[in-house]
């Protein structure tokens, strides 16, 4: 029987005592008796099944303001009319007390059950609202919620993982654990299940009621799509996503945190990352911004690819943006990593590097019941990894986002916290502690990524930025160049001064009027020479036949001087600008070029006159010094191109060649 619920004792019959009798007569009497009682016992037996509603597998979940909204969602078994009673007063069953009522926004029958979704709005921010669910039947359990803060002075807390998938036991201890911790909500990064069948979804929905507290708190949730969801409409149906392509972000705090919710069953880019860009330069004020989706761009499990086109288009977004914490699935191993950033340079790994100031903590990834596979796969970027049944804890405030990895066992040990010490550690709780350390802090960034940091400087020294090489500033190398959807935007600066800005600008008529796609400034490390690097995603899609994008870049010198440099429509520069190449009647050619650094990939780039890319060469690993490597370019078809060496992902050299 449900907590709350009504118990029924029948302490005896009330008839007299009867003497001992033959078994035959003792028959007589016990039929005769059975019949006298069986209406009494049929009411009592209707008056306690009816005391429940018919529902079941209840869920909470948020489409739209999470300081003003919830829905509600159920199974409804039996019965009719039902109707969600909700109020900020606590008046356990009894229906009629409740000041507010609704009913379901949605009715959709999916995984064999009638799923019913009331959608509460007008709410009240940080706020406790009880509710039942009333019906033809009865009344369900008595629950309740807390909307989101609407202030970023308020405390969060958070659960965030995936993988549930056949391992029931671990799954259950698990949800029973997370129920334990009252979280405002619980991040799941998809693979509920491993088939997508309908039983498999009503075992979890039943298992899922294990995340309500033992006074009825229930936190909401929100859903990623993973690899073992068949569909996007499984989402829609069982949880009420508001969009059908099952990409999504939420404010919780006001301008405190922005949770986005990725989709890695779709592609990337397209839709799902111009809405992402768009999303992220409309909430640049926001404090924290952190992400789930289910495929790790670079899993720690050797069996799992990499996800490139995740790496593409997201990773570059998730640093310029101030993503600093995301939360992946899939593998089912635990990882920690340092913050870390795209890069291409030597000291780069799987396309990324260490940055302890701008970077993104990756976490993950999976293990929520899910069969546990052998972490082998380290990077070295890599803080810790392991193998077991785990989720992640996150606290968020104005100063600083805790981090913390759970081990889901001995859950039923764990004592569960009280309403107003949500973040305590409760006793019994087992946290990982690779390092020594359970709690992995993440401060605020002290700028946009690149800008230079100030810091007092040590006794005797010179600041950072101040140790910068002297010599005459220049900016050169433009190019902007076409690579399949994408135009490719890259420049090499050299002596840059302190306080420098950079304003990448876009023009799609004419150059009449310019729109800025990214502001930047140099990195802070010390070094006289940078090269930059900006991939246009989203502008070949939207360009007319025969329409030309232009590209310029404006520079703010100290003292607020402003200068243009315009970049040609995809072009690496004026033609005679460069030496010649002919190649020889092979279509063999030799370059030279010359390295100011080791490079971990040299490749040479072959464009048509107009800047399209036409071929890539990866030419390898090379040392710094001069070089001379010979081409084969006999695929190449006759005519014009040019021919662009770059190392790391930086331009080195451009010539003009002529097969």
């Amino acid at each position: 029987m449900e907590p709350g619920g009504h118990r029924v004792v029948v302490k005896g019959t009330g008839l007299p005592p009867q003497p001992d009798m033959h078994m035959n007569h003792s028959r007589s009497i016990s039929s005769h008796f059975l019949r006298r009682m069986l209406p009494v016992w049929a009411a009592l037996f209707l008056w306690v099944v009816s005391a429940f509603a018919k529902t079941d597998k209840y869920r909470l979940m948020w489409r739209e303001d999470p300081a003003t909204t919830m829905v509600i969602g159920w199974n409804q078994v039996s019965g009719s009319r039902p109707v969600v009673r909700y109020d900020v007063v606590d008046h356990g069953q009894q229906a009629e007390a409740y000041a507010f009522a609704k009913m379901p926004d949605r009715v959709v029958w999916a995984k064999g059950m009638h799923n019913h979704f009331a959608r509460l709005t007008g709410l009240e921010p940080n706020t406790v609202y009880y509710f039942v669910i009333e019906d033809s039947e009865g009344v369900s359990p008595r629950m309740y919620f807390r909307t989101a803060p609407d202030r970023p002075d308020v405390r969060l807390s958070i659960v965030a993982g995936g993988d549930s998938r056949n391992n029931r036991e671990a799954r259950r201890a698990a949800n029973l654990l997370a129920g334990k911790l009252r979280p405002d909500c619980i991040l799941f990064g998809g693979d509920m299940t491993a088939g997508d069948t309908e039983g498999e979804w009503q075992e979890w929905l039943d298992d899922w009621q294990l995340v309500r507290a033992s006074d009825g708190y229930m936190p909401p949730v929100l859903v990623a799509r993973g690899n073992h969801e068949m569909t996007n409409e499984v989402l829609v149906n069982l949880f009420d996503l508001k969009n059908p392509d099952a990409y999504y972000a939420l404010s919780l705090g006001g301008d405190l945190l922005r949770i986005y919710t990725l989709n890695s069953l779709i592609p990337a880019g397209g839709a799902q990352k111009a809405w992402l860009l768009r999303d992220l330069n409309a909430h640049a004020h926001v404090r924290w911004k952190m992400a789930q989706y289910h495929f790790p761009i670079r899993p720690h499990q050797r069996r799992k690819p990499e996800n490139n086109d995740q790496y593409v288009h997201w990773a570059g977004l998730f640093y310029r943006h101030g993503v600093r914490l995301v939360f992946e699935s899939d593998a089912h191993v635990v990882k920690l990593t340092w913050p870390v950033r795209p890069s291409q340079g030597p000291r780069a790994y799987e396309g990324f590097v260490r940055d302890d100031t701008w970077g993104t903590v990756y976490v993950g990834e999976g293990c929520w019941g899910a069969p546990l596979r052998a972490n082998d796969d380290d990077k070295p970027w890599t803080r810790a990894s392991g193998s077991f049944n785990q989720f992640k804890w996150i606290f968020v405030d104005a100063d600083r986002i805790e981090l913390r990895t759970v081990r889901v066992d001995g859950a039923e040990a764990v004592a569960e916290v009280a309403p107003d010490e949500r973040f305590r550690v409760p006793f019994g709780l087992s946290l990982w502690a690779p390092d020594g350390a359970e709690v992995v802090e993440i401060r605020p960034a002290p700028g946009p990524p690149g800008q230079p940091v100030l810091r007092p400087a040590a006794p005797g020294a010179e600041a950072v930025a101040a140790r910068r090489p002297r010599g005459r500033f220049e900016v050169s190398e433009f190019s902007a160049i076409r690579a399949g959807r994408e135009v490719v935007v890259s420049w090499v600066a050299r002596n840059e001064p302190v306080g420098l800005r950079y304003f990448l600008e876009r023009s799609l008529d004419g150059g009449v009027s310019w729109t800025i796609l990214e502001a930047m400034a140099p990195p802070s490390d010390g070094r006289n020479r940078h090269a930059y690097e900006w991939r246009d995603t989203d502008v070949i899609g939207r360009l007319a036949e025969g329409q030309q994008v232009l590209y310029r870049l404006r520079r703010r010198l100290p003292g607020g001087k402003e200068e243009a440099l315009p970049l040609q429509p995809h072009s690496a520069a004026a033609w005679e600008q460069h030496p010649k190449l002919m190649a020889d009647a092979a279509g063999r050619v030799q370059v030279a070029f010359t390295l100011d650094e080791p490079a971990s990939m040299v490749q040479v780039w072959v464009l048509e006159a107009p800047g399209k890319a036409v071929m890539r060469l990866p030419l390898g690993a090379y040392p710094d010094g001069k070089h001379l490597a010979t081409l084969d370019l006999s695929e190449l078809a006759p005519g014009r191109y040019f021919l662009l060496i770059r190392a790391d992902g930086w331009p080195v050299r451009r010539f003009r060649l002529v097969r």
